[in-house]
């Protein structure tokens, strides 16, 4: 005995979407890494480490604006291969961008900047605290 089963067009579409792997294939660009910050206060100065494998200091440009701390990586590679009846060139091109919220207001003209294997190291002198007057009001 043969049994009809009835077809449902949005259970297809429910399958296709549920797919571990259907974002990953479809929208690579979507995935984006998590870069490892960590932000610390030693000897006076505000330091913020960076890790950023894979990349030269030539990669990344570094702008402060008050307490916003913008890291910007454009990055291009080239790959060329030439033989007798063979051609191959590969430019892979990638960016990103990204601002951090200092705890407060740094100078960018004291701000020192190091590349080193992969980590990024920014120190900025702190502002030395303004003593402050008595603002207690006497009551007559």
């Amino acid at each position: 005995m043969n049994r009809l089963i009835k077809w449902d067009p949005f259970e297809e579409i429910k399958k296709f979407f549920s797919e571990e792997d259907f974002l990953p294939t479809l929208l690579p660009a979507v995935r984006m890494p998590t870069i490892p910050i960590d932000i610390y206060e030693k000897n006076n100065k505000l330091y913020v480490e960076v890790g950023l494998p894979g990349l030269s200091k030539d990669d990344i440009k570094v702008r402060v604006d008050k307490d916003l701390l913008t890291i910007e990586v454009n990055k291009e590679e080239k790959k060329e291969e030439k033989e007798e009846n063979y051609y191959r060139k590969e430019i892979r091109r990638g960016s990103f961008k990204r601002v951090i919220r200092l705890p407060y207001e740094v100078d960018y003209k004291e701000a020192k900047a190091e590349f080193h294997n992969g980590i990024l190291l920014i120190s900025f002198s702190l502002p030395k605290p303004e003593t402050k007057e008595d603002n207690e009001i006497k009551i007559e």
